[in-house]
């Protein structure tokens, strides 16, 4: 329920929002059980551009319940993760974001009097650059589960109306 709340945010206008609503609590038991016996599979990525701040590829996952599954998966992992960052971790991270890192940039450097620095970053594609055996053989190490062997499918249908 947590999930759902999360996942609803900002989004009450949305169709696949207001689909899911009209038979809430069949469908959050549904992706429940389907989570708990696990055959859950995402629906296929749909990709669009945006334009601002500049021009980007934007993957969404289009099926309502996805969101829900993740705000679950980020409801156990984040705490997990965040843990591990470094102090000076700040994007994605509640309570942290460019604001925070300017403050932290700016502190570390006052201490150097008459010295002048310029920094840019922009890890060009960095998510889509991502190797998924490495990063999923990582996951593995910090989380012990046999289950990833297992490859089901399963199409989940959830009551509309």
């Amino acid at each position: 329920m947590l999930a759902d709340t999360r996942a609803q945010k900002g989004k009450s206008k949305q169709k696949g929002v207001i689909i899911h609503n009209r038979n809430k609590e069949s469908n959050i038991l549904k992706l429940h059980d389907i989570l708990k016996n696990k055959v859950y599979v995402t629906s296929e990525y749909a990709t669009f551009k945006v334009y601002e701040p500049k021009e980007r590829i934007v993957s969404k996952l289009q099926f309502f319940p996805d969101r829900i599954t993740h705000h679950a998966i980020m409801n156990v992992l984040e705490p997990i993760f965040t843990k591990l960052f470094t102090t000076d971790t700040y994007s994605s991270i509640k309570g942290k974001g460019i604001h925070s890192a300017a403050k932290a940039v700016k502190k570390a450097l006052a201490d150097v009097p008459g010295t002048t620095y310029c920094l840019k970053l922009d890890i060009t594609k960095f998510y889509p650059s991502i190797n998924h055996h490495i990063l999923k053989n990582q996951l593995r190490r910090k989380f012990k589960d046999n289950d990833h062997k297992q490859q089901r499918r399963f199409t989940c249908y959830f009551i509309r109306d």
